[in-house]
């Protein structure tokens, strides 16, 4: 593929690691075809993707910190997608080969590749847990250089694997991240977000967000970013913009209107702080829609 927002890694023989991240203010096009049968997984840390399947006569929308598995054993699905503005996604290619590699390596048995269940279409649409987003933010965040980087990014795949398949087990954050020691600090941090988007026109300070969640600043603050992959204000700022965004498409409101729903004090503030993130004012994209 050659659009300069994706970038494709061969982990190993029938593996392929696709991060995806369009910063730009325009929609993007994923359209490629494998000569093998591929197991799909896509993970969208940020934004909206739509999945075009069933040769295209049906679109799918998975949204911010949602997962996609499909795979038919009869057929190769292509990987048919638009990609929205301010979306980063990460996605996993396997071979039937590969996949068995991986696990029989760990000798893990996952239900899905039992001999009985080989004919069987895989689909799975699913909100993202916190452990989940952990994972993947660091091996989207990983630079590959040299094969130490391809086992680390072959060890965290398993990880995920071992929280993608494990859903009824208890979860548990101490190993990864300190600040995360038990469900309840996870819980809070949630709360915490849904607090921010709650009051996305006047933000809480920092101080009392903390004390609204009732955890100390700094395991909020780093908890935060462990679990989302942003900090605390950079996230709502990013929120506030892509709900801005959302609103100039609908074409219902004038720019003037919006900065003050997403609530910025003055037009100009929000102009800046658009075209900063889109790289094009809000007049224009409303132009180009």
């Amino acid at each position: 593929m050659s659009n300069a927002h994706i970038k494709e890694i061969n982990i190993d023989e029938g593996l392929f690691l696709l991060k995806t991240d369009n910063t730009s203010s325009e929609k993007i096009k994923i359209s490629t075809k494998r000569k093998h049968l591929y197991i799909q997984f896509h993970f969208v840390l940020n934004g909206q993707v739509w999945f075009h399947i069933i040769k295209g006569t049906h679109k799918l929308e998975i949204p911010n910190e949602y997962s996609l598995l499909f795979f038919n054993p009869k057929n190769i699905i292509p990987i048919d997608a638009v990609i929205e503005p301010n979306t980063k996604m990460l996605s996993f290619l396997f071979s039937l080969d590969a996949i068995h590699k991986l696990l029989d390596d760990f000798a893990i048995d996952f239900s899905f590749l039992r001999p009985q269940n080989k004919q069987k279409k895989l689909y799975n649409k699913r909100q993202l847990t916190a452990n989940e987003l952990i994972v993947l933010n660091q091996i989207y965040k990983r630079e590959v250089h040299h094969k130490f980087d391809y086992i680390y990014i072959k060890a965290k795949i398993l990880e995920l694997f071992t929280y993608y398949f494990s859903q009824n087990q208890p979860e548990t954050l101490e190993d990864k991240c300190p600040n995360l020691k038990n469900e309840k600090v996870v819980e809070k941090i949630k709360r915490a977000k849904e607090i921010l988007v709650a009051h996305i026109n006047e933000p809480p300070p920092i101080e009392d967000l903390a004390n609204q969640v009732m955890l100390p600043i700094n395991v909020l603050k780093n908890g935060f970013k462990e679990i989302y992959g942003e900090p605390v204000y950079k996230y709502i700022l990013n929120y506030k913009l892509e709900l801005g965004r959302h609103l100039l498409m609908s074409k219902k409101y004038s720019v003037k209107e919006v900065s003050y729903q997403i609530g910025y004090s003055a037009p100009t503030h929000f102009i800046v702080a658009f075209k900063k993130k889109f790289g094009i004012t809000p007049k224009k994209y409303i132009q180009n829609l």
